[in-house]
């Protein structure tokens, strides 16, 4: 009796550290996401600048391109936020 009481209590604990361990294993996902859509942003950035600078000309597509990136980096600049909030609540 004493033993299945205790069994009970060990699979409860258990299950209670997998449940923690599975939301911050969440987290660093997301993290992980949002670095990689940081990290790959930042590199077409990168490229539009130097093809804007090697070009003597505005070319239409360069200004799409940098608006859509721009609205990008707004959208993960925005999710950062929302983490920090979560976090901090």
């Amino acid at each position: 009796m004493a033993f299945d009481v205790l069994s009970f209590l060990a699979g409860i604990a258990a299950g209670g550290i997998t449940g923690a361990l599975a939301m911050i294993l969440h987290g660093l996902e997301k993290t992980a996401d949002l670095q990689e859509r940081l990290r790959r942003v930042t590199q077409e950035v990168e490229r539009i600048r130097n093809a804007s600078s090697d070009s003597t000309s505005s070319d239409s597509n360069q200004k799409a391109q940098a608006t859509e990136l721009r609205r990008e980096l707004e959208d993960i600049h925005e999710e950062i936020r929302r983490m920090y909030k979560r976090s901090t609540h």
